[in-house]
């Protein structure tokens, strides 16, 4: 029986089963492999982030919670002992923090402003690493050093609130001034020459075509200011003035004399103001529309 060439040369050979599978086998072990470094991943970030807040809202409608998995028993009794000295400091540290992240966001974006084109050698490179010199001094090392520089004449701010307004805003700056500078695209560049070739006053390039473009970058940098502010204890801790508190120095106190649970219903009180706070810093203003 005789067979046709042009069959035998249109034939399709197909390669065993267990050899075909083997992609088959490999992309589904790579799946697996995947969703178990993301659900690890996500079980890390848990036990670390989320559960201590859950332990926290717990702990300030607790009645008692000692040696058990969760409380004996709920009440509000920790929120109605809270006094006016508690929400004292809440108000100090939220004005605090609004005026440091505003503060921090104008003098980070006028520094990346400053610096933006300039040659990283020289003068641009010594003003970029003052800048963010004070990322890398400890908070009380740099705490101390403005203590001791500010608490004589003809600059002495010792007994003032402005230490702690200057202390956070050393420690903030360099965050700003990181997200302003990110921000500075080329493109950026290109259309502020662009406007000042047209005969636009330094004022309205700055009005009109910087500034709309960081948008973004200044929410960013309001936030992040106004976050680490809230947050901030070490430096605080070393330079606050008599009579003056922020929460984290009122919530260190009460931990200190065991305190836990009236500690938790102050602590969580802040986490939900300064969420409240950060949701809308970071809310889109919709734009309106010409005509």
């Amino acid at each position: 029986m005789s067979t046709n060439p042009a069959a035998e040369n249109n034939r399709v050979t197909l390669p065993p089963m267990h050899k075909r599978a083997r992609p088959v086998e490999r992309g589904l072990v790579a799946r697996l492999a995947s969703g178990l470094v993301l659900a690890f991943a996500a079980l890390l970030c848990f036990w670390l982030f989320v559960l201590p807040v859950i332990v926290v809202a717990l702990s300030s409608v607790a009645s008692h919670w000692s040696g058990t998995i969760f409380p004996d028993g709920f009440s509000m009794r920790w929120f109605e002992r809270l006094g006016s000295s508690d929400f004292d400091a809440l108000t100090t540290s939220l004005e605090v923090g609004f005026g440091v992240a505003v503060l921090g966001t104008a003098l980070g974006l006028w520094l990346a402003l400053a610096l933006e084109g300039r040659d990283r050698r020289g003068l641009g490179a010594l003003v970029d690493m003052l800048a963010m010199v004070p990322n890398g001094v400890p908070s009380v090392v740099l705490g101390l050093a403005v203590l001791i520089a500010y608490h004589k004449a003809p600059l002495d701010l010792s007994s003032s609130a402005a230490i702690v307004v200057f202390v956070q805003l050393a420690l903030v700056l360099p965050f700003c001034y990181r997200c302003a500078s990110a921000a500075l695209r080329p493109e950026l560049t290109v259309l502020r020459e662009a406007a000042a070739s047209l005969g636009a006053p330094p004022s309205m390039v700055l009005r009109r075509v910087v500034l709309p473009q960081l948008v973004p970058a200044i929410r960013a940098s309001l936030a992040l200011g106004f976050a680490l502010s809230l947050g901030e204890l070490g430096a605080t801790l070393t330079v606050y003035p008599p009579g003056f508190a922020t929460v984290p120095i009122v919530v260190v106190g009460a931990v200190e004399r065991g305190y836990y649970l009236p500690a938790s219903a102050l602590s969580l009180i802040l986490l939900i103001v300064s969420l409240a706070a950060l949701l809308l810093i970071a809310a889109r203003v919709p734009r309106r529309r010409a005509g």
